[in-house]
């Protein structure tokens, strides 16, 4: 491990840790680690923090010490858990092995691309009520797939990169397993999500653009982040935003409007107060 700079960065009264998930069992795997550790280097966090990589699924050790080999130039320590319990069940056994205030996760498709991305989620996180921010945000129901999920606007925070308070995050995944894809689908996007959870408890949530702004929910379908028009403010990138960039404009009016509905259309702003935190 290396020791990098701080010269430059916010210095936070709550300390931060980053987690970055990786995982051997996908094919691309060193592709999406390359992405993630060019990405950190050329997008300065904007705040100081504690890099984590949460490593997982990896068949061998030669593997595994060329994975982490990649984070060299880079200050950080390395987190192994189990390849039982998909993305979420891996960034809540990591949040009970640190003890950051704040934990941000990134998913292994994840990267940042924009300066100052920690800056911007820590700085919305820290606003009086917020309680949950995210680099992207949805509408789109899975009702079809199963009935148990609520019908759009579906609101919730993706799971690709959030910012929580880690006490927060281990309430909230407090006794709950991750077994099946489902049981990570639930966590994101159903009727008890993370999102539904921290509504609950009388918090808002935000989705931060990579101008800064952090977006309640009422104003996501107008914030030119997750499939939206040319996502010029993603804070963020995943899978999901390169294969839009990647369509063709008929494809992505579709997928965009499999995401937002008629909400895309200024005219049907969010109004359920339930969601509006």
């Amino acid at each position: 491990m290396h020791q990098e700079s701080n010269n430059g960065l916010c210095k936070a009264k709550n300390s931060i840790a980053v987690g970055y998930l990786i995982r051997g069992a996908d094919k691309n795997w060193r592709e999406s680690i390359d992405r993630f550790v060019a990405a950190y280097q050329t997008h300065p966090a904007g705040a100081e923090h504690e890099l984590y990589v949460i490593a997982k699924g990896f068949a061998s050790r030669h593997d595994l010490a060329c994975a982490l080999a990649t984070f060299r130039n880079h200050r950080f320590s390395d987190i192994h858990v189990a390849d039982d319990s998909f993305d979420i069940g891996a960034y809540a056994e990591a949040a009970r092995l640190i003890s950051e205030d704040y934990v941000c996760f990134f998913n292994s498709h994840a990267a940042p691309v924009s300066d100052n991305w920690l800056a911007k989620l820590h700085l919305n996180l820290e606003v009086e009520s917020v309680g949950l921010v995210g680099a992207t945000g949805s509408y789109e129901s899975l009702h079809d797939y199963d009935s148990i999920f609520p019908r759009m606007p579906n609101v919730h925070v993706r799971s690709n990169a959030f910012m929580i308070s880690r006490e927060q995050f281990c309430a909230v995944t407090d006794g709950l397993t991750f077994k099946s894809k489902l049981d990570a689908f639930l966590f994101e996007s159903g009727p008890q999500s993370m999102t539904r959870r921290i509504l609950d408890m009388g918090q808002s949530v935000r989705l931060v653009g990579s101008n800064g702004r952090g977006y309640t929910p009422r104003w996501w379908p107008l914030s030119d982040t997750f499939r939206l028009r040319r996502q010029e403010n993603l804070l963020v990138s995943d899978n999901q935003t390169r294969n839009y960039d990647a369509s063709r404009w008929p494809e992505k009016r579709t997928i965009s409007e499999r995401t937002w509905g008629n909400y895309l259309q200024e005219r049907f702003v969010l109004k359920d107060k339930t969601l509006l935190a």
